[in-house]
């Protein structure tokens, strides 16, 4: 089947819950897209000294025969917690795409140690003489998502990192010259610092449930620990729910409340 006739799935898959989002199609008005309670969620119930993608990745499989018959091709949001960020330095050295890819994964390495070996690496496009943002995942997990929807006969269009989605969702709703970006997950904080366009840091971590008092506190730190004489105070915070302001202006910080679903607005594509 044409790709322009496909239907196009969102999925957001977490170590709590596999979820089929809504998208916005370029389509004509009278065909309306399913909405998110529509559409079937599956939550996950992970058994202590189990692999944290395991039991989401079983719940994808249970929910992907219901859709088998309906001529849909799929995204998949990968929660960050799954996830592992840094920035690579500017290199004017690499000469191509596969050495900016060892260069990434060297980065990684220094950080993470040679589990960094058996991951799968995307590299984001950047600036000219900035640095870029790199994200990494277990290559086991992609191999696992690409079997499922193989062994379902759906086409897996993309595999994205929930902090990219989410900023990609956001960015015209942010200043450029400058601010902090919060995405907001059940027990997980990924924050980043972007100066005109380029990201200056980023930095994933384990919250509370009382992450109103705490992320005024990561900030400060964080802010202490950037390597700028003067940096943000805007806060935009996505995953807050419910559109409001998540709390209050907290001292010298100024936040912002984004979104806290993602609806992709997907475009078909001739084929």
């Amino acid at each position: 089947m044409s790709p322009l006739l496909r239907r196009k799935i969102c999925i957001g898959f977490s170590p709590e819950r596999v979820t089929l989002l809504p998208v916005r199609r370029g389509l004509p008005r009278r065909e309306r897209p399913r909405t998110l309670n529509e559409l079937p969620g599956v939550a996950c119930n992970t058994t202590a000294g189990e692999c944290c993608w395991r039991a989401p990745l079983q719940a994808l499989q249970s929910v992907l025969p219901d859709l088998r018959n309906s001529h849909a091709e799929a995204t998949i949001i990968l929660s960050n917690q799954f996830m592992r960020y840094t920035l690579v330095p500017w290199s004017e050295n690499l000469a191509n795409a596969e050495e900016e890819l060892a260069y990434s994964r060297h980065c990684f390495t220094r950080v993470y140690g040679q589990v960094a070996e058996n991951w799968v690496l995307r590299l984001d496009s950047g600036l000219t003489g900035a640095p870029r943002l790199a994200s990494a995942v277990d290559a086991d997990l992609i191999d696992g998502l690409r079997g499922v929807f193989d062994t379902a006969g759906i086409p897996l269009k993309s595999i994205q990192p929930y902090l990219m989605a989410a900023f990609n969702a956001s960015r015209r709703n942010m200043p450029q010259s400058g601010a902090w970006f919060a995405v907001l997950e059940p027990g997980n904080l990924s924050l980043g610092l972007l100066d005109h366009g380029h990201w200056l840091q980023v930095r994933s971590l384990r919250i509370g449930g009382a992450w109103h008092a705490e992320l005024p506190l990561i900030l400060e730190r964080e802010a202490y620990l950037a390597d700028k004489p003067a940096v943000s105070r805007e806060v935009y915070v996505w995953g807050a729910g419910g559109g409001e302001a998540p709390f209050q202006d907290t001292g010298s910080w100024r936040f912002h409340a984004l979104g806290h679903e993602l609806a992709p607005s997907v475009k078909p594509t001739a084929g």
